[in-house]
């Protein structure tokens, strides 16, 4: 009997118990990590929506505050903006309008053409498009003010877990150095 107590080791209960316990923290710990990429993900693609949606936002603006004119058009989901006639020095005479050169804002397909449906973000000046932004769920012009045009526009972004959106609106006026 002597030589059988003399034996150290774990009895099978001892050892359940071990690998139990080790199976709840390890089963914890998965949980927390990736709940925490989770959030992660939806965190940085919110910020990148919201970065891109205030970029494009922003390019509008700048056209928008140097114009001599504005005009929306299509119920509000395209912008035409006439600036004023440059000089030969690059100055803006605000007296005369350069209706050969306007700028449109609109939403589209991947190839820009006016009137497709789409979520790309399209710039077309003279005839070149230039694309701002893609996913853009909703662009809205309306006059504020006889000198003010207020700019809404929805961002969106699909992440594993749903949907990550950024609606912005800001009022410009334009004209501004007039």
């Amino acid at each position: 009997m002597s030589a059988l107590k003399s034996q150290n080791g774990y009895t099978l209960t001892e050892v359940l118990t071990t690998l139990l316990i080790f199976g709840l923290v390890t089963t914890c710990a998965m949980a927390m990590f990736l709940t925490s990429v989770k959030v992660y993900d939806r965190t940085t693609t919110q910020a990148y929506t919201d970065t891109d949606a205030i970029i494009a936002l922003q390019r509008i603006v700048l056209d928008v505050r140097e114009a001599k004119s504005v005009y929306i058009l299509d119920n509000g989901s395209r912008l035409q903006i006439v600036f004023p006639v440059r000089t030969t020095s690059g100055f803006y005479d605000r007296h005369f309008s350069d209706d050969t050169h306007p700028v449109e804002y609109y939403l589209s397909d991947s190839t820009g053409t006016v009137g497709r449906t789409g979520t790309w973000l399209w710039r077309n000046a003279s005839g070149t498009k230039e694309p701002i932004k893609r996913d853009v769920e909703s662009l809205l012009f309306e006059q504020d003010t006889a000198r003010s045009v207020k700019i809404t526009i929805i961002a969106v972004n699909n992440i594993v877990g749903g949907q990550q959106r950024t609606e912005l609106t800001q009022r410009v006026v334009y004209l501004r150095n007039y």
